[in-house]
């Protein structure tokens, strides 16, 4: 087989698609692969740190989430807060390693892919595989962040290449390594997000879809991956034993289960049965049909390549019988990526829930190698070189699109978004009237989430912050606390209005309204105020107060 390709190669301008080039020249794609890497993440990267002034909302929950290095939170597991707040104190509390940390994941989810690819194609199909993804919001435009569902995917990633390896090199000492690999991306990825266990249910189907798989089951590397995955994510689970899975009950929550609500009966219920997997599928269009469109010129020279398929081509010399072949492979990218979505739509048929279009984020990173696999595409040197060209352009339109999303869209929105509100200022003045009043620095910020954790994560020392007053998302505050120690409640004016919520008042009757904190928010289309009322808690203790300068000079 392999010498009847090599013949072709010679003899016509188009190289087999599901062979490696042989020769002995240099790859010259591997270097491109790492400019383009390094670009991405460079360009992008600069982007958030010209136009992002201040930190957008999810990474600011990350942080002051991650400085109290909990073993889970009310929302999500761990990993993504401890990482933000590692890369924080890296970085001396600057955010731009917030924002590499946010391109980083993106780096090395391309790198699974490009390295899958490498497996069964040749190796300029294989770059475009990956420079594709330029075309999906999912790898570029919603990057700006660090959050458990961007953290997500370079594990699920990571899964689906390590398993891949793991079932082709079992004979390989490497074959071990692969399913620990396997296993520590699958505990790693379940402590960013739960769905990590969608992928995890997809692949558990591989033995039943692959036949030729089921000898592995024999073997020690799956049970030591499901161990490694069981090891890695033991902490947390017992953590969700102890506090009730309140993680499990917030994605109930958010998942809008109308079939289940009391609100909703009747005919309403029974139709987002429907209209809840139609609804995501709709959804995910947005990421799916640009990854199509930059694939067409390759995609519209697919053939059925019927003696690649039937004869088997080892990328491992000793692989057994029907394993790393087109067919194999094939089949096994059919089930890692569209297993998951299977299993999204069979939930949202069976119970009615809502599948929130971010959950799609995971699923379509082996989108463009699937489809060049599955449509069996010929290779075509004048067709690749257009699909990197316009990939690579498409990849600065959505980097511009960032840019004027957020240094112009606040002038045609007429109102500003979170990444340019005044977070290192309004922290300064809020210690600032702390220090006014008493000897000892600022312990613990309450209110609105967003304000309160900008407080929280720009000052200058450590305040723990208690968002929303919520004592159950908070437990390392609680409201005796405040009110031992004192601190301040902040609230944004502007989205609240100027007074306080009586709740607030009621449950802490000494608090002190003070006058708002006024300061520029920042934007490159011009300054606006930004509003923030503010209420202070005095602490018990009346020792801290400081006292006048004539009584300190006695």
């Amino acid at each position: 087989m392999v010498q009847r390709a090599e013949s072709n190669r010679s003899n016509t301008a188009l190289d087999p698609v599901f062979l490696n080039d042989g020769s002995s020249r240099p790859d010259r794609t591997v270097t491109f692969f790492w400019i383009f890497i390094a670009l991405h993440v460079a360009v992008w990267m600069a982007i958030c740190l010209i136009t992002q002034p201040n930190m957008p909302l999810d990474m600011v929950e990350m942080l002051y989430w991650g400085q109290q290095w909990q073993l889970g939170y009310h929302k999500h597991p761990p990993l993504p807060a401890w990482t933000a707040a590692t890369m924080w104190e890296v970085g001396q509390h600057h955010p731009w390693t917030m924002y590499l940390t946010a391109q980083l994941t993106i780096a090395l989810t391309y790198w699974a892919v490009w390295q899958l690819a490498r497996e069964v194609l040749s190796s300029k199909l294989a770059l475009c595989s990956v420079l594709v993804m330029e075309g999906c919001y999912y790898g570029t435009y919603m990057i700006n962040d660090i959050n458990n569902t961007i953290m997500t995917r370079p594990f699920w990633a990571l899964t689906i290449l390590f398993m891949y390896r793991s079932l082709t090199r079992p004979r390989q000492r490497s074959g071990m390594l692969y399913w620990c690999l396997t296993g520590a991306a699958i505990g790693l990825g379940m402590l960013c997000k739960y769905y990590m266990g969608v992928l995890v249910l997809a692949l558990l189907m591989i033995p039943v879809f692959l036949p030729a798989t089921r000898k592995t089951l024999r073997t020690a590397g799956p049970w030591v991956m499901g161990a490694i995955a069981c090891l890695i994510f033991l902490p947390h689970f017992l953590w969700m034993i102890e506090n009730d899975f309140i993680t499990i009950r917030y994605i109930f929550n958010r998942s809008g289960d109308a079939a289940a609500s009391s609100a909703v009966s009747g005919l309403a219920a029974w139709m987002k049965h429907v209209t809840s997997p139609v609804g995501f599928l709709a959804s995910q269009l947005g990421a799916v049909v640009p990854i199509v469109m930059l694939l067409w010129p390759l995609l519209k020279r697919s053939q059925y390549l019927n003696q690649i398929e039937t004869d088997a081509h080892c990328t491992v010399g000793d692989c057994p019988e029907g394993l790393a072949s087109v067919a194999f492979f094939r089949k096994y990218l059919m089930i890692a990526v569209g297993g998951p979505v299977a299993l999204y739509l069979l939930l949202a048929v069976l119970t009615g829930a809502s599948i929130r279009s971010m959950w799609g984020g995971p699923l379509f990173s082996f989108l463009g190698l699937l489809l060049i696999v599955l449509l069996k595409v010929e290779f075509d040197r004048a067709a690749c070189r257009k699909v990197i060209r316009d990939s690579l352009i498409v990849g600065c339109l959505m980097a511009l699109g960032l840019f004027v999303r957020n240094g112009f869209g606040p002038a045609v929105r007429g109102e500003l978004s979170k990444v340019h509100f005044p977070g290192t200022a309004v922290a300064r003045k809020i210690n600032q009237r702390w220090e006014q009043r008493y000897a000892v620095p600022l312990q613990v910020v309450g209110g609105e989430m967003f304000v309160s954790g900008c407080v929280g994560v720009y000052s200058e020392q450590r305040v723990d912050v208690f968002g929303d007053l919520l004592p159950e998302a908070n437990p390392w505050v609680t409201d005796q606390r405040l009110k031992q120690s004192g601190g301040m409640i902040v609230w944004d004016i502007d989205e609240q209005g100027p007074t306080a919520p009586a709740a607030w008042l009621d449950r802490f009757p000494r608090a002190e309204v003070l006058a708002p904190v006024v300061c520029k928010t920042h934007a490159l289309t011009g300054d606006v105020d930004a509003n923030v009322g503010v209420l202070l808690i005095p602490p018990r203790n009346p020792n801290i107060a400081r006292r006048p300068v004539i009584d300190q000079l006695r």
